[in-house]
């Protein structure tokens, strides 16, 4: 016997699904990474016509959104002594919630780089490459080569 399960706010139904035994139901629209409170939400099934009792959906935490992949455009770049350059890497989606990226230099006395901005001094001739590491738990990584002169 099929049921209907219906998901109201504020007295709307905003989202239903239909089916037999266990039924899920998704909700669009909803924040990333945020809490719904109790009540926020009611649910009832629907069966020969009839209506069963809303009841409140308990408080819930949407997912946030993680990072797919993060990358340089150029992967190198070459800069002057002396000089310093916000590193700016490409981060898809665009609507991830964590965007913080940590950065490291594998050769910091010729690139510094710090570690929560991305800003680059270049200290010396040389090369160094720069690697940039998400910080919300999806790993990615990115790296680019700066070439110093």
């Amino acid at each position: 016997m099929s049921r209907k399960l219906k998901v109201y706010s504020n007295d709307q139904v905003v989202a239903s699904s239909e089916g037999e035994g266990r039924i899920n139901v998704s909700l669009s629209g909803l924040e990333p990474a945020t809490t719904y409170p109790k009540g926020k939400y009611k649910v009832a099934f629907e069966e020969n016509c009839k209506e069963s009792e809303k009841v409140d959906v308990p408080e819930f935490t949407t997912n946030s959104i993680l990072i797919t992949s993060i990358s340089f455009v150029p992967e190198s770049k070459t800069v002057q002594s002396g000089s310093h350059e916000q590193l700016e890497p490409n981060i898809a989606p665009s609507t991830a919630t964590n965007k913080a990226l940590s950065y490291v230099s594998n050769k910091p006395e010729t690139v510094k780089v710090d570690e929560n901005t991305g800003m680059i001094s270049a200290l010396e001739t040389g090369e160094a490459v720069i690697t940039a590491t998400t910080k919300d738990g999806s790993n990615k990584t990115a790296q680019i080569t700066i070439t110093v002169e």
